[in-house]
């Protein structure tokens, strides 16, 4: 089963936005799969968004939050 892995600030982001999100990634991986002839994969695509506390994450090797 392909899985997507996404890790977010705590609270960034609304229910209704990760669930957009995660409709957007299962559709553009599904539409690869369809591309490479592989067919209809999306009952199979797994999408887990974590959140981190803050400070839980860096970027460019600065602590976020």
């Amino acid at each position: 089963m392909p899985t997507i892995r996404v890790t977010v600030p705590q609270a960034a982001w609304s229910k209704d936005e990760k669930a957009q999100i995660v409709a957007k990634l299962t559709d553009g991986l599904n539409a690869v799969a369809a591309d490479s002839g592989k067919g209809d994969i999306k009952p199979y695509i797994n999408v887990h968004i974590e959140e981190t506390a803050e400070g839980g994450y860096a970027m460019g090797g600065q602590v976020v939050g």
